[in-house]
């Protein structure tokens, strides 16, 4: 049975939570979703995510990419949807490419991601705890909260002017450590 029959196709919300789903889902119908929670099932890719969506929760699946938030317009060319919050921590991610502009919020924690490249510049707080990274070069100038330990970092430098609290493992100059966490000074 496929779980999304269930829902209209102008649904703007959907939360299949804890439901022991398994495999692909396509969201291609659901033209007006702004909210999709599907957290703590066995869900492998999610295909056709609508431009609607404003905020995407699917951590603790098996999802091992998540580069489809591009489309084509009614113009042919191509544009990223509106997502503000995207939280996919707990998956197989490898990589985060193409995100939209307009992300503000990205918990992409506990992954297999080697780089973060070419983050928005709207991003407003980033974690990305427990994967791979190397390095975190080029932060947006808006970032103001960054967690990133457990990664293989062993330098930040150049960090924006707007960050006011880091969680790292690694000792960063400029910032006061309180409670494993840094602080602007």
């Amino acid at each position: 049975m496929n779980i999304l029959a269930e829902f209209a196709d102008d649904v703007t919300e959907i939360n299949i939570c804890k439901k022991n789903i398994e495999g692909s889902l396509d969201f291609a119908r659901f033209t007006k979703l702004t909210k999709l929670y599907c957290n703590n099932n066995n869900i492998t890719s999610l295909n056709n995510l609508p431009n609607s969506l404003i905020k995407l929760v699917c951590r603790n699946n098996q999802i091992t990419s998540l580069d489809n938030f591009c489309f084509l317009n009614n113009k042919g060319t191509e544009e990223t949807n509106s997502l503000i919050s995207l939280n996919c921590s707990c998956n197989k991610i490898t990589s985060l490419d193409n995100l939209p502009n307009s992300l503000i919020e990205l918990y992409c924690g506990n992954n297999k991601i080697t780089s973060l490249d070419n983050l928005p510049n709207s991003l407003f707080g980033l974690s990305c705890y427990a994967n791979q990274i190397i390095s975190l070069d080029n932060l947006p100038n808006s970032l103001n909260k960054l967690y990133c330990g457990k990664n293989k970092i062993t330098r930040l430098d150049n960090l924006p002017n707007s960050l006011f609290e880091l969680s790292c493992d690694v000792i960063v100059k400029d910032y006061d450590q309180i409670l494993g966490k840094y602080y602007k000074k």
